[in-house]
């Protein structure tokens, strides 16, 4: 039990994260990202992400659309990763109304 304390307080003090804020990647586009430092699930990573990118349409009056997600997972020498690719659209855009598939990338 002696052991495992230490080693829990280090392995907190070796997780932290880095998140892009919202990049413009053109005309109603966007993209968002998290790099994670130590041990995280990149499916918790992705949730935020997502819930930030919901929160910066709704901010703007406009609809989340999503296009793309990439999930890096924890690898030697990598951190664990996600980016959210979005479009930010009017409530009555006719692409909300369209069929609509989001590619899922995991690395």
């Amino acid at each position: 039990m002696k052991f495992s304390i230490p080693l829990l307080i280090v392995a907190i003090g070796l997780t932290g994260c880095a998140t892009s804020g919202v990049s413009p990647l053109g005309q109603n586009s966007f993209m968002i990202t998290r790099h994670v430092y130590g041990f995280a699930g990149t499916s918790s990573i992705k949730a935020e992400l997502l819930q930030d990118a919901d929160d910066y349409c709704k901010s703007r009056g406009k609809v989340l659309l999503v296009t793309k997600t990439v999930e890096t997972g924890l690898a030697f020498g990598r951190e664990s990763s996600a980016e959210v690719y979005f479009k930010a659209l009017d409530p009555n855009d006719p692409e909300l109304k369209q069929p609509h598939t989001i590619e899922e990338v995991t690395k």
